[in-house]
């Protein structure tokens, strides 16, 4: 079981490579910062890979799982206000476009807790989300309103899409179609309460509001 284990996770960090352009990452110092968080999404990746073979392997690391991945981490090197938690730790994110891969971290643990995935459509009550990602196919105006609904409270608020920082978001994922990555804005976090460790602001591609 172990073997097979290493293999799946071998597999699965050769198409990590081809999608993440591991080789840009890794050259420079910076490399030593990025990689547990590395591993950490590449952990997250193979847990979603059932028994195959290397002969039968095919890249599987698409933008939406890596995405997954991400918020996963995003969970992970966050802190959030003592009683932001009940007895889970939930993703939000809305109805369409589809989102499948990120079933693939439901009940894995964060902060302690298990996670739980709920998809939720306009309007609806934020109450219950410590993380909100809202997808580039929402578009800008409905972002807008998402982040309206969710300011002043403790939900930490993600997204794909051009020019999130700007609209109020906190965290940007950017794909230039080699490599993603991601950018914070701190101000808005605090706003808050929310809190990022140190590694995640190391490895970010731009941090505002320090």
């Amino acid at each position: 079981m172990a073997l097979l284990k290493f293999i799946r996770q071998m597999i699965v960090f050769h198409s990590f490579s081809i999608n993440f352009n591991i080789a840009y990452l890794s050259a420079g110092p910076r490399f030593a910062k990025i990689r547990h968080f590395i591993i950490g999404l590449i952990i997250a990746i193979a847990s979603t890979v059932g028994p195959t073979s290397l002969a039968s392997a095919q890249p599987i690391a698409s933008e939406q799982t890596l995405t997954a991945a991400f918020l996963y981490n995003f969970l992970k090197f966050t802190e959030w206000p003592d009683d932001a938690f009940d007895s889970e730790v939930t993703i939000c994110t809305s109805i369409k476009p589809e989102f499948e891969e990120l079933d693939a971290i439901l009940g894995r643990i964060a902060q302690n807790k298990p996670v739980s995935i709920r998809r939720i459509a306009y309007n609806e009550s934020l109450n219950s989300c410590q993380l909100l990602f809202l997808p580039r196919e929402e578009g800008i105006q409905h972002i807008h309103e998402w982040l309206s609904a969710a300011a002043g409270k403790p939900i930490l608020t993600v997204s794909n899409v051009n020019d999130f920082l700007d609209a109020g978001g906190m965290i940007q994922l950017n794909n230039d179609g080699k490599n993603l990555s991601f950018s914070i804005n701190l101000k808005y976090a605090r706003r808050a309460g929310i809190k990022f460790n140190a590694q995640l602001l190391q490895i970010a591609r731009q941090v505002r509001g320090r």
